[in-house]
């Protein structure tokens, strides 16, 4: 039976009248606060459902399994319980909570209208760790226009000092291009790709001018942490140009970042590139090839520093060994990709693996699940996840439909398969979605035999009018 929220709202008021809490609110020991909320007969599970946070990863905080870092997380504790403000800013937040019946002050905060452009969005969510309100940057980008000029705030200005005279370079400048860095990830999937291309190309421009005016000290940390952010900027540069049809550019951005991973000895890095460009190969049904390239990941992929990116790469192999009909290793390296997922913290993780929430997990264990012969467990979760997805979602819709359909193809369903295969065409469209282009023309490749049938027919036409529509031009 639920406790009535009164009692649990005195538990809360008392834990929060303890001097440790406050305490621990002064460190931001996210652990030692799950320990005293316990103590005070709070428990994880109630805390889970009033922050949103896992109780897993509540649990994992707790035992020193993961710290956490950012805002966003110390913000969703101190919102979801309705910490009072001398504990709110004890976390070093603003003192009040957001009113519920609006948008929380969230990524955008404190971005003042006449500076705003992406990179300095990027560089203060970064510093943030705060998710991207899809409105909130719309209405601002509408009001502005995407194309704002770069600002001439004090950031720019030590970065402009570090460009012309390198021997500037300091700690503070190197922190604001890291933050700038992780910052590009979380507007990723907000922003046309087209955009984020490039003000990523013009950002690895600026951290390169500053590498190259820099001795190659193996001992000089600040020089090692640029590295490191220009690997991480050329891996999602890849992504967004292959997410474009551009193939050769994103193999070379991938292979910028392996360079980078191996100079500043960053195998996470070299780990999501492979990743990442074992898409490529995948998207043309080349399965073996992107196993290969998924194999060496596996052999980079550091499980304990960054088990986001160990349950990721894992989870990508298991769907490619499932794809080839390699039920036994699939299965393999799902439990592989489960057991590194159930200690993950993807918001305490690499840049790359904030994306690697429970729902986009899901979707991993749906393709594999697919192409294994559990299609009835598969659909379930299918059938849930699709009904939860937001709006900003969409990518995802798409390709969970288009695993399905192609799972109604291989057992004969070509009815169902056309009708699954056009809804998640419409997001296609919608999303100008250009790289899961080449697995719906898979389908209709597949159902070009049955074309006389209405649904069939409907289906191949709206390809046909989509690739017109969204794919890219040769490159």
């Amino acid at each position: 039976m639920a406790e009535p929220e009164h009692i649990l709202r005195e538990k809360l008021a008392a834990v929060f009248a303890r001097q440790d809490f406050y305490e621990a609110c002064l460190r931001q020991d996210a652990g030692a606060m799950v320990t005293i909320f316990e103590a005070g007969k709070v428990t994880q599970g109630q805390l889970a459902a009033l922050t949103g946070i896992a109780q897993s990863t509540l649990s994992n905080y707790k035992r020193g399994v993961n710290t956490a870092k950012f805002a966003s997380t110390f913000e969703k504790l101190a919102d979801g319980t309705d910490m009072p403000p001398r504990l709110r800013q004890a976390l070093g937040l603003s003192g009040d909570a957001p009113a519920r019946s609006r948008p929380a002050a969230g990524a955008l905060a404190g971005v003042p209208a006449d500076t705003f452009d992406l990179q300095l969005l990027a560089e203060t969510i970064g510093r943030n760790g705060t998710a991207v309100r899809r409105r909130d940057l719309l209405a601002l980008a509408a009001q502005l226009g995407a194309g704002a000029a770069v600002g001439h705030g004090e950031v720019w200005e030590r970065l402009a000092d570090a460009l012309t005279r390198p021997g500037s370079l300091n700690e503070t400048v190197v922190r604001e291009l890291e933050a700038r860095s992780a910052g590009f990830y979380l507007l990723e999937e907000i922003i046309p790709a087209q955009d984020v291309l490039k003000v990523l190309t013009a950002h690895i421009r600026e951290v390169s001018t500053l590498l190259s005016g820099r001795p190659g000290d193996p001992d000089d940390e600040l020089r090692r942490r640029l590295i490191v952010a220009a690997g991480e900027s050329s891996l999602l540069a890849g992504w967004s140009a292959s997410a474009l049809g551009d193939s050769a550019a994103a193999r070379n951005f991938y292979d910028t970042a392996i360079t980078a991973a191996g100079e500043a000895r960053d195998p996470g890095i070299t780990a999501c590139a492979l990743t990442y460009r074992s898409y490529i190969p995948s998207a043309r049904g080349a399965n073996g090839r992107a196993r290969i390239l998924l194999t060496e990941a596996l052999d980079n992929v550091p499980d304990q520093a960054s088990p986001a990116t160990a349950a990721w790469v894992a989870a990508r192999h298991a769907e490619e060994s499932a794809l080839l009909g390699d039920k036994a290793q699939a299965l393999k390296s799902w439990r592989r990709a489960e057991e590194a997922f159930s200690i993950a913290d993807p918001d305490e993780d690499r840049a790359w693996s904030r994306f690697l929430n429970r729902d986009r997990f899901e979707t991993f264990r749906i393709a594999t699940y697919l192409k294994v012969g559990k299609f009835d467990e598969a659909q379930q979760v299918a059938d849930g996840l699709l009904a939860r997805l937001g709006p900003a979602e969409g990518k995802l819709a798409a390709v969970i439909r288009e695993n399905i359909a192609a799972a109604h193809l291989a057992r004969g369903s070509v009815t169902e398969a056309a009708q699954v295969a056009q809804s998640g065409l419409a997001i296609v469209r919608e999303t100008e979605f250009a790289m899961w282009l080449p697995k719906f023309e898979d389908i209709a490749r597949g159902l070009l035999r049955c074309q006389r049938q209405p649904q069939v027919r409907t289906y191949l036409e709206e390809f046909a009018m989509t690739k017109r529509q969204v794919a890219p031009s040769p490159r």
